[in-house]
């Protein structure tokens, strides 16, 4: 009997470790996904976080799918579907980003230069800002980029 005491005790404190480790990783995907820019470095950064943590909240539907799989057949189900939704928008987001970084960055000479500003949600949470011009090759392009690039 204090064998499995100890045994329980100990997956206890694992599980407490893992979930608080679980809550301060989304904690700081949020923050990261509210402080990081969304055009450069940072942009791809903050966009690999989104897909990490699509993946995480994957894997703990999974987890705790599988876990009830014994009692509870319809949680299997419901558990393995949930980490599938979960997953796809994780795999869409982080093949655009591995695409970026293989690409590289491009070079695109345009001419007729505007920029353009749009709020978002009524310009209380968010601006973006757009670069729009005409290529080389005839093809209009619009590019958003940072507060900062833009000149004021």
């Amino acid at each position: 009997m204090n064998v499995e005491n100890k045994r329980d005790d100990r997956k206890k404190k694992i599980r407490e470790i893992a979930g608080g480790i679980l809550c301060i990783a989304v904690l700081l995907f949020i923050v990261m996904q509210i402080m990081l820019p969304e055009t450069g470095i940072g942009g791809m950064v903050n966009e690999g976080s989104m897909a990490v943590l699509f993946f995480g909240v994957g894997a703990v539907c999974a987890y705790a799918a599988i876990k009830k799989r014994k009692e509870d057949k319809s949680a299997l189900v419901l558990g393995l579907c949930l980490a599938v939704l979960a997953c796809v928008p994780g795999g869409w987001i982080s093949g655009k980003v591995a695409a970026d970084l293989i690409e590289g960055p491009k070079t695109i000479r345009l001419t007729s230069v505007t920029t353009e500003e749009l709020n978002g949600l009524s310009g209380l949470i968010s601006h973006h800002y757009y670069l729009c011009g005409r290529g080389e090759d005839g093809k209009q392009y619009r590019l958003e980029v940072s507060a900062g690039s833009i000149g004021r």
